[in-house]
């Protein structure tokens, strides 16, 4: 059984930086917001002025706080939201926001205020900088995570100049952190071609290596490349299909036959977002996948979805029950334990555990400290 790491984000644990501004730096970026709680509103989904007025008054944590409150009411994915709220959070405390765990919203806020760190510094120090953003000794899955983060930031802060953005990404000294860049780097050409935001434009936040076909820029880059292209390039193929699912599905199916698995994947990835919280929408958008492994591939990639952080827990566990033992249930509690040991304390664990099915209790317990 082939493993995918779904590299949309999850809790980074982050060291704090040299440098910020002084006073925030010496009182500690937590302690100079109010204890109440800032008014919960949709609007801090839609409204610049909202979120940056939340973050100078409340904090990032709080703005954080009430954006997935807001996100989840209306069963909206918050993503790319939270990309603004880390690169507004970045320009008011610089690198302070790094020592803040925000795993919210798929990370968003992590690669939004990497974007805005390269904006400001650029890639002269790249190596020095990622000891500054990631931590060294950080297991596979959290340093995949961290340097997807830096994938985005290289991206937006090459103006969107995907090429040049992917050779940037050789940088990074580890064999597998150059890949793990490189998604980051495919996913934030999607994002910067969904949004066409006036602010967006005024940043440099339009790709042109975005067309008609569902699968560029995948066929342009190199060989190398593609594996990670295609690992990002569903919500790209759903944005330009007429049919949703079954178009992403055939898309797919269209790829060469070493990439199909991973564009699958993605499919899974996709349909989890689209489905927030809709188990049973999301499995039925996976049975697009005329092929076993492929359809599998889709499951688990909506159920790692579900499941980026502690808040996701709740889903994930939904999600597997509502599948049959032919959609690949098994599987599914198997993904779901294994993202638990790596994103949950050992307290936390013992709690989820006791949520499963009762066969798969003792082996979910196995290693909790």
């Amino acid at each position: 059984m082939k493993h995918l790491l779904f590299p949309i984000g999850i809790a980074m644990i982050l060291t704090g930086c040299a440098g910020g501004a002084a006073e925030t730096s010496q009182r500690g970026l937590l302690d100079q917001f109010p204890e109440e709680e800032a008014t919960a509103s949709g609007t801090i989904l839609t409204n610049d002025e909202v979120l940056r007025s939340t973050i100078q008054r409340f904090g990032p944590v709080e703005a954080m706080r009430v954006m997935r409150l807001a996100a989840s009411s209306q069963r909206v994915d918050c993503h790319n939201r939270a990309h603004e709220l880390g690169r507004m959070s970045y320009e008011e405390f610089s690198d302070e926001v790094f020592k803040l765990n925000m795993p919210e919203c798929h990370s968003g806020f992590y690669h939004g205020s990497v974007e805005a760190f390269f904006n400001k510094n650029g890639t002269d120090n790249l190596e020095e900088n990622l000891r500054t953003i990631c931590v060294a000794d950080l297991n596979a899955f959290f340093t995949h995570q961290c340097l997807h983060g830096i994938g985005h930031g290289l991206m937006a802060w090459s103006d969107y100049a995907l090429l040049d953005a992917l050779e940037y990404c050789h940088l990074i000294p580890q064999d597998g952190g150059k890949s793990s860049c490189r998604t980051g780097v495919f996913m934030e050409n999607i994002v910067g071609s969904l949004n066409d935001s006036p602010e967006a434009r005024a940043r440099g936040h339009v790709t042109k290596y975005v067309n008609s076909d569902p699968h560029y820029p995948c066929t342009l880059v190199k060989e190398a490349y593609k594996s990670d292209c295609y690992f990002l390039q569903t919500d790209r193929m759903l944005a330009l299909s007429e049919n949703r699912f079954e178009g992403v599905a055939r898309n797919c199916e269209e790829a060469p036959p070493e990439y199909q698995y991973s564009c699958f994947g993605s499919m899974g990835r996709t349909v989890g977002g689209t489905f927030r919280g809709d188990p049973t929408g999301a499995i039925a958008a996976c049975t697009h996948a005329k092929d076993a492994e492929n359809r599998l591939a889709c499951i688990l990639g909506a159920a790692q979805d579900t499941f980026w952080d502690k808040n996701g827990e709740t889903l994930a566990l939904e999600f597997c029950a509502t599948l049959s033992e032919e959609d690949g249930k098994a599987d599914c509690y198997r993904t779901i334990i294994e993202r638990s040991q790596e994103i949950l304390t050992a307290e936390e664990r013992r709690a989820f555990c006791k949520h499963l099915p009762e066969a798969l209790r003792s082996g979910c317990l196995e290693n909790v400290l």
